[in-house]
């Protein structure tokens, strides 16, 4: 028995070993596992000397992964031409040939893409002799070699070939235009693949001056168009009604300068401006006719380039781009001024990367003034410390930039597999997520591409997987639905005929509602129901107060649970007491308003009247809200007319509920009604104003007596 007893025992001790050991190698699968999943990851995440980080898709900054690093910095002396002095401008040709504009030193430093030197051209001359170049900013090289040079201080540009002997000069146009008698000074220039020169002049809004191969005046090009805002509004029509004198003495509305110009290897032109007021558009691409078509996400729609416009006290802090480059694969590079940072875009204005700043570590400038690009690499220009900072491409950047081709391509499903890396590099990296939603949704996995839209906030994009997806669902259950549709409705007729008890007429005539039923009768037969309410007198404040409960409570639903494609706000975030002061606080104040208007105009209506019948006028409100709120998780963004009808039938009706309800419980004519509405609704601006400037003013006494405080334990 104790030998049985032994042998189980010692059974159950080798079960428990061999249980053991396969979750111990089970356990070191999965270790090596991740480990190989996440060793590129670790391997390329490089710190970078600046605080790194990007948009996420309710556009609040956070952390993110580097998409470039600087690698180093160049001066002139690493490449054997002493230091640079004031440089202005950097250009690299169709052969990788950086050129170097020192300013300084009057004079042009060209190097291949390793930084080796070329050569030097500080010698300038034509025909009569060397002639002097007084200030050159701007560069440009054509794709026959001849180089192009801004100079601001002779107000020319100048054409020279690589030996510096100048082949002609570009001057002031002479022109009957009135803008073109502007003083020119050019300080950016390019040349299309036609021959068309188009150079940038400091003071001049209506965009870039054209000039042909022989230097012949062309006119002007890819002008700002003036924003049309509340302020330009206003101020048009003061204009309209004032004197020539004071006119003159207001605000001129004109069109922003451009600040740099570009040409990308497609042909199009691209340019940057300062919009200062209103802050979208600083990047364009423009075609032949000098139209933007850089739109973001829709035609016509425009995007925030740059940082986030924030106020710092009372000044307002928005970016400054000072210039712009296109790389050979179309990446958007444009050079933030204010803060050193370079913002990358792709060609549908999605916001790629950001990268420098502001200081005097490596990758970080003092006074950036120029960049440029050797395939994906970057080359920023800092004129202050005299030096070139290269910035190369992370592990992250370059698949980034391969997955984006990919998909601008419509290669959705060859972009997924670097997506996916991307995603796993950077989980808030939006682009990686609207990518791996294109791909699965071509490859009719629309639960899971729906799971990425959202992540993305890619409404659009969802309601295309879920269009897909409902249609799917429907192919294979129509029957059934069909079906159950047909007998739910035979059953309510068969119920409907066997319980229903006909109604006399003596029992119609001396029917009496019960006071619970009148919010649905008032709601259902508005003009009479609220006569009939305050002659029975059957009014509840119990009712009333739970029916701006419910007014309240589907404010908050509504927020929170209507479906994804139709709900603008941020669900993860909510403030109640927001909501709370926005529903039964107006709905309050409104009360007191109209009690406080009637009872001037002689109703006979009293406070607790008011809220109740004002109460009850809520209810359809309330309901057609739920209804849409239910129709949303079921309809796609083609739909949205259906939900907007649910909801403006629910706030018409209100407004004819809330119309009798008045009338009735002050016992008005139709007319006197309006003007008590009109004047409660003025009422309650006015309490809402009151009401802010005590806060206001409690808030500046607080600060006052503090500061006494403050003051008097600095004395004591």
């Amino acid at each position: 028995m104790k030998a049985k007893v032994r042998a189980v025992k010692v059974e159950k001790k080798r079960i428990k070993m061999t249980i053991a050991l396969i979750l111990l190698i089970g356990l070191l699968f999965q270790i090596l596992g991740s480990a190989k999943v996440y060793a590129y990851i670790i391997e390329d995440m490089r710190e970078v000397p600046y605080y790194q980080y990007n948009y996420d898709v309710y556009l609040h900054e956070i952390p993110s992964a580097a998409g470039y690093y600087p690698v180093k910095v160049i001066k002139g002396d690493d490449i054997g031409v002493g230091e640079f002095k004031n440089p202005t401008d950097v250009y690299v040709d169709d052969n990788n040939m950086i050129y170097i504009m020192d300013s300084g030193n009057k004079r042009l430093v060209i190097c291949d893409q390793n930084f080796k030197l070329k050569k030097v051209i500080n010698k300038f001359f034509d025909t009569n002799g060397e002639v002097q170049i007084a200030e050159p900013e701007g560069i440009f090289v054509d794709k026959n070699g001849l180089i192009y040079i801004c100079d601001k201080g002779s107000k020319l540009v100048w054409i020279i070939n690589q030996e510096g002997k100048v082949i002609r000069t570009i001057e002031k146009p002479v022109s009957d235009l009135k803008a073109a008698q502007k003083d020119f000074v050019p300080f950016k220039v390019v040349v299309d693949n036609a021959g068309v020169i188009y150079v940038l002049s400091l003071g001049s809004f209506e965009g870039a001056y054209m000039f042909d191969q022989n230097g012949s005046f062309l006119g002007f090009y890819g002008s700002n168009k003036v924003i049309v805002t509340w302020q330009l509004l206003v101020d048009k029509f003061w204009k309209s009604i004032l004197t020539k004198e004071q006119k003159s003495s207001m605000v001129r509305y004109l069109p922003t300068e451009c600040t740099s110009i570009d040409i990308g290897k497609d042909g199009f032109i691209y340019t940057t401006s300062n919009l200062t007021d209103v802050s979208q558009g600083e990047i364009r691409k423009l075609n032949y006719l000098g139209e933007n078509i850089l739109w973001y996400k829709k035609q016509g729609q425009t995007r925030d380039f740059g940082d986030i416009p924030k106020y710092y006290g009372k000044e307002l802090e928005d970016t400054y781009f000072i210039d712009i480059d296109v790389t050979k694969d179309g990446f958007i590079s444009a050079l933030d001024y204010e803060r050193g940072r370079i913002f990358q875009y792709d060609q549908n204005a999605n916001l790629l990367f950001i990268c420098g700043g502001k200081g005097d570590q490596v990758g970080t400038f003092r006074d950036p003034v120029a960049i440029d690009s050797i395939n994906n690499t970057l080359l920023v220009l800092d004129k202050l410390k005299g030096s070139i900072t290269v910035f190369e491409e992370t592990l992250l950047g370059k698949l980034v930039h391969k997955a984006t081709l990919l998909y601008n391509d419509g290669k959705y499903e060859e972009a997924k597999r670097l997506w996916e890396q991307v995603h796993k590099m950077d989980f808030n990296f939006a682009l990686a997520q609207v990518g791996l939603g294109k791909a699965l949704l071509r490859m009719n996995k629309f639960e899971d591409a729906m799971y990425y839209f959202r992540l993305a906030n890619d409404k659009d994009g969802y309601s295309e997987a879920k269009e897909n997806l409902r249609n799917d669902f429907l192919k294979k259950n129509f029957g059934v639905l069909a079906t159950l549709f047909i007998i739910l409705i035979i059953a309510i007729y068969v119920a409907f005929k066997k319980f229903r008890k006909p109604i006399t007429a003596e029992e119609i005539l001396t029917k009496k509602i019960s006071k619970y039923k009148y919010p649905i009768h008032t709601m259902l037969h508005p003009f009479r129901g609220f006569e009939e309410l305050k002659e029975e007198r059957k009014g509840s404040i119990g009712l009333s107060l739970l029916i701006v409960f419910f007014f309240f409570l589907v404010a908050v639903i509504n927020r929170q649970y209507t479906g994804f494609i139709f709900n603008p706000y941020r669900q993860d975030k909510i403030n109640i007491i927001s909501l709370f002061s926005s529903t039964v606080g107006i709905f309050f104040f409104w009360v007191l308003s109209n009690w406080m208007v009637t009872t001037l105009m002689e109703g006979e209506g009293k406070f607790e009247e008011v809220w109740i019948f004002s109460a009850y006028s809520l209810v359809p409100y309330i309901i057609c809200t739920i209804i849409a709120v239910i129709m949303s998780q079921f309809m796609i963004a083609d739909e949205a007319m259906f939900i907007n009808f649910v909801k403006m039938l629910g706030t018409l009706w209100t407004a004819v509920c809330l119309f009798n309800a008045t009338k009735a419980v002050h016992q008005f004519s139709a007319g006197k009604t309006v003007g008590a509405m009109i004047t409660s609704a003025i009422g309650v601006g006015i309490i809402l104003f009151i009401i802010v400037l005590m806060l206001t003013l409690f808030g500046q006494l607080i600060d006052f007596i503090v500061n006494i405080y403050s003051e008097m334990l600095l004395r004591m």
